[in-house]
């Protein structure tokens, strides 16, 4: 039997899966088909695209799940007329896994997310529990079933799946590996925020920290070096007391630094470790516990990492009407805790821990004195001198599960956009200033796209910063770059040092006060032996000074 997986990503709330990450369901449906004596072949959609060739196989199983879709870089979700096509023409049995199993395709905030209907021709199973578990059921028993795995599958399958890491293409850097701490959501007691997907699964279930740390340890072994303990609705909640009697339990310090530093030594050639969410309300409510937690993770995992809050509105009514983590209230006192811990400049350029804000539009008891409340909060956390990685503000998706009634959807399409553009003219472009000040380097940015002129790369990790690089750099190879400029959501610079002797023309010109006429001089004068030469050429103090600050001499740069 030859499984074939099919990886169109996923993108939720607490999992990521688009390139360069791989979420932790690819590895536990890999490691679930192979325990069953399976032979597992593993593609993803963008390689499927290049050529659009019917996978091989007897069974296929396409992995969907782009329930908060944004904009990509590089890699994007598989879409449903995608899925159709490749559903269609698989001769063999076909399945659905992944979040767009259960609520469907996602076609962007405030719309309602499309069905699955006319899929069901050529798609034997809609995987509405643990994909891993239905594959295995399958192979060994005949049947697909819809339940969830047991603890002792959930840690064997997660081992056996590592494998698969170096199936994937960005293997092994910049591939970054999602691990699931737990699943579930603190907040089950009541249902949770009206639009989540994780209070769903009940009390939540927590994976015993050697467990996590043999996977670690394991997919280390299979050359993965950057990790990401993404899959949880808040770190701060791993193995905390209280979970099933209060929702906002107490964080557990000891358990998070028993964690990150076995993990630290289950992977000798780790080169990132970063976190995702956590609730801020949790946060605010026992700071004590939550600032040794903070300093855990600035001690153990690597700078430029992201705790993002979910606080979704600011506006006190639609965080009634929908029942969300935090007010206001809370959200800013957690930001404060962790830019006082985290916001210190790590080796690679960036601050090691910062908070990022979502915020979420189109849910219900929502009005125009919403998107006012929500601006105004995000004024007084940059007037207050505090610094947020990320801002993140999206329309909700509506899927079947959502009680449509009363949710707002787009009726206040035209605020959300004025809110946008206010939030990048105001807020976002000075704070990535603050975030990255002119002359930063940001170390080890890996270059992925080249458009419109210019090189696009990110560094490894949760939410990187988007880096631009004025000219052709090439792509598939890291680089450091020293900050120039901004936009609203990017920063722009070049490489460092910059390779004088080297460099085309058009880099030339992008050098802070060289321009064309310069770039053109600097270039019929090559090589330079010395930055002395150079500075007879520039004739001008103020621009070879600057200048220095950026360039390297030598005859093969």
């Amino acid at each position: 039997m030859i499984v074939t997986i099919l990886d169109g990503y996923v993108d939720e709330p607490a999992a990521l899966g688009v390139p360069p990450y791989l979420s932790h369901y690819v590895r536990y449906i890999a490691g679930a088909a192979a325990d069953a004596g399976a032979e597992v072949r593993y593609l993803t959609v963008d390689a499927w695209r290049k050529e659009k060739k019917t996978p091989a196989g007897d069974l296929l199983v396409i992995i969907a799940g782009a329930l908060v879709p944004g904009k990509y870089l590089r890699g994007t979700p598989i879409s449903y007329n995608e899925t159709q096509v490749v559903a269609s023409s698989f001769p063999g049995t076909v399945i659905l896994a992944g979040g767009s199993a259960v609520y469907g395709f996602g076609e962007g905030g405030g719309r309602e997310a499309r069905s699955l209907l006319g899929l069901s021709s050529f798609i034997s199973h809609f995987c509405s529990c643990d994909a891993d578990a239905a594959v295995y059921d399958y192979l060994t028993k005949g049947s697909f079933s819809d339940r969830l795995r047991t603890t002792a599958e959930w840690n064997r399958w997660a081992l056996k799946g590592a494998f698969i890491a170096r199936e994937h293409p960005d293997h092994p850097n910049p591939l970054i590996c999602e691990i699931e701490t737990y699943r579930g959501c603190v907040r089950y007691l009541n249902g949770g925020c009206s639009f989540c997907m994780e209070p769903h699964f009940g009390r939540p279930v927590t994976r015993e920290t050697e467990d996590i740390i043999s996977e670690v340890r394991e997919l280390s072994g299979q050359g993965v070096v950057n990790f990401r303990l993404g899959a949880q609705s808040c770190f701060f909640s791993y193995m905390a007391s209280g979970v099933g009697m209060t929702e906002t339990p107490r964080p557990n310090p000891a358990a998070v630094k028993e964690l990150l530093c076995g993990i630290r030594t289950a992977a000798p050639g780790l080169k990132v470790l970063h976190i995702d969410n956590a609730t801020p309300a949790i946060i605010a409510e026992h700071p004590k516990e939550s600032r040794k937690v903070a300093e855990h993770i600035v001690e153990y995992c690597t700078p430029g990492n992201v705790a993002a809050f979910g606080l979704e509105s600011a506006d006190p009514d639609v965080k009634e009407a929908n029942n969300l983590n935090a007010t206001a209230e809370q959200a800013m006192s957690a930001i404060k805790l962790l830019n006082e811990v985290g916001n210190i400049r790590g080796g690679n350029g960036m601050p090691h821990l910062l908070p990022g804000i979502n915020l979420l539009h189109g849910l219900k008891g929502e009005t125009k004195r919403t998107y006012k409340l929500n601006f105004d909060f995000l004024r007084q956390i940059y007037d207050g001198g505090l610094t947020l990685r990320r801002i993140n503000v999206r329309q909700v998706l509506i899927t079947g599960g959502n009680e449509k009634e009363g949710w707002t959807g787009k009726k206040y399409h035209g605020e959300f956009l004025k809110l946008k553009r206010r939030i990048n003219d105001e807020i976002n472009r000075p704070m990535l200033k603050r975030l990255v000040p002119e002359g930063t380097v940001l170390r080890d940015v890996y270059l992925e796209k080249f458009d419109g002129g210019a090189s696009f790369g990110r560094q490894v990790g949760s939410y990187p910063l988007l880096v631009g690089i004025p000219y052709e750099a090439g792509l598939e190879r890291f680089v450091d770059v020293k900050i120039t400029d901004y936009g609203f959501r990017s920063v722009t610079g070049v490489e460092y040092p910059f390779p004088i002797n080297g460099a085309t023309v058009r880099a030339l010109e992008v050098l802070p006060g060289i321009g064309k006429r310069r770039a053109q001089a600097i270039a019929a004068a090559r090589p330079f032996a010395s930055f002395g030469e150079l500075e007879k050429l520039i004739d001008d103090k103020n621009v070879s000074g600057r200048l220095g600050e950026f360039i390297s001499i030598g005859n093969s740069d």
